[in-house]
């Protein structure tokens, strides 16, 4: 069992930036720039390897079930124009003849077609719902999953590549990815039926296969379903080189948006500090950067949208008219009646509109492709990072479970990610009841606490740790998760693992006894509880958890001297036989420490030395 180190670097550190190629720092700060975009077949390819296992998992019958009864219900809505094509030509044919009871059938005709349109998509809407609701529910557990393991959320914020933002790319992207995925699906389905029903419509229609076109006779069978054909061709083509910069200021303005937001949850959680150093200037100064950059994005959108707009708007008129004019001559002639015409206008301007599905989804098509490309550099990063192929060939630290009850370090060398030296090789073991120390440098120190906590893989050497026994790590701040008090006390068990009892009693012995009735309230106790108690908080977990080997960085550093002191004579009565590792400040343990390490920096990098120990005594004596 082990608690989660939550351990930012500081400014003495002595932590690198990592830069990415975008110039951004971090997985969660913002980034500028953007890496190359997949091609469309490895973009399918990519999404389909990561979203379509959900039609294979456990809800895999649910999933082909709303799957089917959607394409059933789309045929359904097809249909429909269908039917209303068909009672058009009879409607304008009753008209033309004066046919008043053949016009009052029609009227209920019409009836049955609009109630049953009403059935079609009330089913339609709310099955496409559920879909998209399942969908999106399994993606995110799955990231979710990939991203909060193994410390990922945090090696993520360390690695260069295309992933900041995660938690709007999981909140925002996965939404758009799966909700426009369905609804494009079923807009190219219902327009690929919508096609096949009216081309066939269109062709009868076109009457004799012989035209005449400026004095020469042609033989063209279905001739106004090629007219619709390059019609909607010409227009397609246009569209997409007119489309083409859409995609990108999509992608843009959605990394700004997360920029942007993410820098007010970033000035909303620090609130105490900035407005103890009233530091509110420099936020505000620092906001509406961001936001500059969001409004830059909106003025490029809006600039790609102009262009197709331009375009479109000229074409939608020219639509609904363009049919009627090809048929006209038809109609003149006497060749067909005006129900005829009125027909074969429909079918002509739904054919059309099936074929102008590029052009009417332009722009839902590059807001979807963005939300995937970060969906799919988010699931890449963890990718990466569970092979760990954070460094292209390089070394890692490797893992040795051990059969002897013994932790240390065999040959460690802690590097940087781009390979640099950053604590040059060294040894240290402990066993069962023994204390260690390693002080010196802070943010030396801080950096092999991660490595410790498996947060930090590069460079090389070896960690030992006991086979099937965890560290529980008690960092310089607990963890302290939003929810009810007793919650927070058991972190990372559930509530139920432990009974009141228990707890109660673990905070009494901290000296968290003013807390007890406030166990079932629920706070953000990080900005509620004062350090100290914080780390008092610290202590109840370790006496909860009971582990047989614990880490302890700096966790008593907020603590008066009385109840460091309380804290200590716990840690030592109650776990005599436990192994300890302390990092950073020395604690006045009885008998002291049987090793200690001091790592003090040389030049660019820092060496660990070892302080002969006099004498040792048994732990807790």
């Amino acid at each position: 069992m082990t608690s989660h180190p939550d351990t930012p670097d500081s400014a003495g550190s002595g932590r690198k930036p990592t830069v990415g190629p975008t110039g951004g720092s971090g997985s969660g700060a913002p980034r500028r720039g953007s890496a190359p975009m997949r091609t469309w077949r490895v973009l399918f390819r990519d999404i389909l390897a990561l979203a379509g296992p959900f039609w294979r998992s456990r809800d895999r019958w649910k999933a082909i079930g709303w799957t089917v009864a959607l394409v059933i219900l789309t045929i359904g809505q097809v249909s429909v124009p269908v039917a209303l094509n068909v009672w058009s030509e009879r409607l304008f044919d009753a008209l033309e003849q004066r046919a008043f009871p053949m016009f009052v059938t029609l009227i209920g005709a019409l009836l049955l077609i609009i109630g049953g349109n009403v059935m079609i998509v009330a089913l339609h809407l709310r099955t496409k719902r559920r879909l998209q609701v399942a969908w999106r529910g399994w993606l995110s557990r799955r990231l979710l999953d990939e991203w909060m393991a193994a410390g990922r959320h945090y090696q993520a914020t360390l690695i260069e590549g295309e992933h900041d933002n995660p938690d709007g790319r999981i909140a925002e992207d996965i939404r758009i990815t799966t909700e426009y995925a369905v609804d494009l699906a079923h807009s190219l389905l219902y327009s690929v039926l919508l096609l096949i029903s009216f081309t066939q419509i269109l062709w009868t229609l076109s009457g004799s296969p012989e035209i005449t076109l400026f004095g020469t006779d042609l033989y063209l069978p279905g001739h106004l379903v090629w007219v619709a054909l390059i019609y909607a061709t010409v227009g397609t083509t246009v569209a997409f080189f007119l489309g083409r910069p859409l995609v990108r200021a999509v992608n843009r303005r959605q990394t700004d948006e997360a920029n942007f937001r993410f820098g007010l949850v970033h000035a909303r959680e620090n609130s105490l500090a900035i407005a103890v150093l009233h530091g509110e200037p420099d936020e505000r100064r620092r906001l509406n950067l961001l936001f500059r950059g969001v409004s830059r994005a909106w003025d490029r959108q809006t600039g790609a949208l102009t262009n197709i707009f331009f375009f479109t708007a000229s074409w939608s008129v020219l639509s609904q008219v363009f049919p009627v004019l090809i048929a006209a001559p038809r109609y003149i002639s006497g060749a067909i009646t005006l129900g005829g015409l009125m027909q074969t206008a429909q079918a002509f301007q739904q054919m059309i509109a099936a074929l102008s599905w590029p052009i009417d989804n332009l722009s839902k098509v590059a807001e979807w492709r963005a939300s995937v490309e970060r969906v799919l550099g988010l699931h890449d990063a963890m990718l990466a990072l569970s092979r760990r192929n954070m460094v292209a060939e390089g070394p890692t630290i490797s893992l040795r479970r051990t059969a002897e009850q013994v932790f240390g370090f065999t040959g460690l060398e802690v590097q940087e990610p781009d390979g640099s030296l950053v604590i040059s090789a060294f040894d240290g073991q402990i066993g069962p009841g023994q204390k260690m120390l390693i002080t010196g440098d802070p943010g030396m120190v801080n950096k092999l606490f991660k490595v410790v906590a498996r947060l930090w893989p590069w460079g090389r050497g070896r960690l030992d740790l006991p086979q099937r026994e965890e560290l529980f790590f008690m960092p310089q701040r607990p963890y302290l998760p939003i929810g009810d008090l007793r919650a927070v006390v058991c972190y990372p068990m559930p509530p139920e693992h432990y009974g009141d009892e228990q707890i109660v009693e673990v905070l009494q012995r901290v000296g968290l006894e003013d807390l007890i009735p406030s166990l079932g309230t629920e706070a953000t106790w990080e900005n509620v509880l004062a350090v100290g108690d914080q780390q008092r908080l610290g202590f109840a977990r370790l006496l909860l958890t009971r582990p047989r080997w614990i880490c302890l960085q700096d966790a008593t550093d907020g603590l008066d001297p009385d109840a460091e002191h309380t804290m200590i004579r716990i840690l030592q009565r109650e776990f005599p036989k436990a192994g300890l590792l302390v990092m950073g400040r020395p604690l006045p343990l009885d008998g002291g420490f049987d090793r200690i390490l001091t790592i003090l920096r040389v030049n660019s990098h820092a060496e660990v030395t070892e302080t002969p120990v006099v004498h040792t005594v048994p732990f807790g004596q």
